[in-house]
């Protein structure tokens, strides 16, 4: 009955770094490879597209996608010095960079309340991951294995006050994400503890802490109490799938969609 807790958290695993690094190790090293193809959407996407039938979750993905946007910048800025330093020309490098920025710019100024905001995160999500696999593909050409070493010690090293800053927001966003996802399994088990949900929320104790205390509760039901829990949760879960479902194929219909998820 482990499943009851699990299901019940969308972006749990989100909480830890869940940025998309430039690598510039082997293949099987290298985070999101290849270039998506068109409305073709995987698991991932799908599972990242489940919560963003709000504007809370739509928030979360959005400042998750800046998060892994600006790692890339970063560390590939940091990567195009290490060449200059080595008079390594850097140009087409620093056009896919300038374009990466571009895209950040957009992710940053989507408004996550807005009716395509699934639509905006998708496209700019793809794009990322295209011209990721481009500045990849590109440094392939130009370093050796020394290179390698020197820019993979540098990268190891990057610090970055405005990266730490997305990040404390993604965390409390996401900690607010699932306070209202543990009220609603609490509601569901028909009891409540709004104390170990106060000192998760400020960080006092971890997400599994509190999802064990719920495997105590759940585990002392009869097995006709845990059941009919374990059918709502999965009949929701069920719907919020479909609903993504649904998002995604409305992607695929309208393509990209207009106003890029911006405020008027």
């Amino acid at each position: 009955m482990g499943s009851i807790v699990s299901l019940a958290f969308a972006v749990e695993a989100d909480e830890n770094d869940q940025s998309n690094p430039l690598n510039v190790e082997s293949d099987d090293q290298i985070n999101q490879t290849g270039s998506p193809k068109k409305h073709h959407f995987d698991n991932e996407t799908e599972r990242e597209v489940g919560i963003m039938n709000n504007s809370l979750g739509a928030r979360i993905r959005l400042l998750q996608l800046e998060k892994a946007l600006l790692t890339n910048i970063l560390k590939g800025a940091m990567t195009v010095q290490v060449l200059k330093g080595l008079n390594v020309t850097t140009m087409e490098l620093e056009k896919i960079l300038e374009n990466l920025s571009d895209i950040l710019g957009e992710v940053r100024a989507a408004d996550p309340a807005a009716n395509d905001s699934v639509q905006v995160f998708v496209q700019l999500k793809n794009d990322s991951k295209n011209l990721t696999t481009q500045f990849r593909d590109t440094l392939r050409f130009l370093l050796d294995n020394e290179t390698i070493a020197m820019i993979k010690e540098q990268l190891r090293n990057m610090t970055s006050d405005e990266l730490q800053n997305v990040s404390m927001r993604l965390r409390h966003w996401i900690r607010q994400f699932n306070q209202n996802q543990l009220y609603r399994l609490y509601g569901i088990i028909g009891e409540a503890n709004t104390s170990i949900i106060n000192d998760y929320i400020n960080g006092n104790i971890s997400l599994n802490l509190v999802k064990l205390q719920l495997h105590k509760i759940v585990n002392q039901m009869t097995k006709e109490k845990r059941h009919m829990i374990f059918s709502e949760v999965k009949e929701e879960n069920i719907k919020k799938r479909i609903h993504a479902q649904a998002m995604l194929e409305d992607v695929k219909q309208h393509g990209k969609g207009n106003g890029h998820g911006r405020p008027n």
